[in-house]
C-alpha cells in the first residue's frame, strides 16, 4: 500500500522536465536534444532548491515554445506562403515567451532579500581579500622556511672542497 502524501525523494526539477515529462513523445529525436539543451541553459540562471512549480511550468513552456518555433520555421522553410503564416505564429510565441520571462524575473526578484547583504562594503570585500591575500604568503613563507631547514639540515655534515689537498690557500694580501 502507498503511503498517503508527498514521496520522500522527489525528483529534482531538472529530471522532472527532462525525464518525468513525457517530452519525448511530442519532439523528434533533434527537437528532444534542443529542447533538453534550451531545458539546461534555462536552468543555469537559478538555484534548484529557489525553484517553485511555477517556475518549473514557466521553464518548460519557454523551451517547448522556442522548439515549436523553430519547428516551424524549419517546415517553412522555401515555401514563402507557409512563411507568412509562419510569421504570425512566431509572433504569437515570442510575446507568450516574453510574459513568461517577466513573469520569472519577477518571481526571482521577490525572493530576493535586500536585507541579506546590508551592512556589507567595499572596504568589507577588501578587508577579506587582503586576509586571504596576507595567509597565502604567510603559508607560502612558513613552506620556503621549511624547506630552507630541510636542506641545511641536509648539509650540516657537508664540508666543502676546502681540505682537498689540491685547493691553494688563497691570501688576500695578493689582490
Amino acid at each position: 500500500m502507498a503511503s498517503p502524501g508527498r514521496p520522500k525523494n522527489p525528483p529534482t526539477p531538472k529530471k522532472m522536465l527532462k525525464e518525468v515529462l513525457p517530452v519525448d513523445e511530442i519532439f523528434t529525436e533533434d527537437e528532444l536534444r534542443l529542447y533538453n539543451d534550451l531545458v539546461d541553459v534555462y536552468f543555469a540562471d537559478f538555484d534548484a532548491e529557489d525553484l517553485t512549480s511555477s517556475d518549473m511550468d514557466d521553464i518548460l513552456d519557454l523551451a517547448k515554445n522556442r522548439v515549436l518555433e523553430f519547428r516551424l520555421l524549419k517546415g517553412s522553410k522555401g515555401d514563402v506562403d507557409k512563411q507568412l503564416d509562419v510569421a504570425a505564429a512566431c509572433e504569437k510565441l515570442g510575446k507568450k515567451n516574453e510574459k513568461i520571462k517577466e513573469s520569472l524575473s519577477t518571481r526571482r526578484k521577490d525572493r530576493y532579500n535586500p536585507n541579506e547583504f546590508k551592512g556589507f562594503s567595499i572596504v568589507d570585500l577588501a578587508v577579506a581579500f587582503n586576509n586571504e591575500k596576507r595567509a597565502a604568503l604567510k603559508e607560502k613563507v612558513d613552506k620556503l622556511k621549511q624547506e630552507e631547514e630541510e636542506m641545511l639540515k641536509k648539509r650540516e655534515e657537508y664540508e666543502g672542497n676546502r681540505y682537498d689537498a689540491d685547493v691553494k690557500e688563497r691570501s688576500f694580501e695578493d689582490d
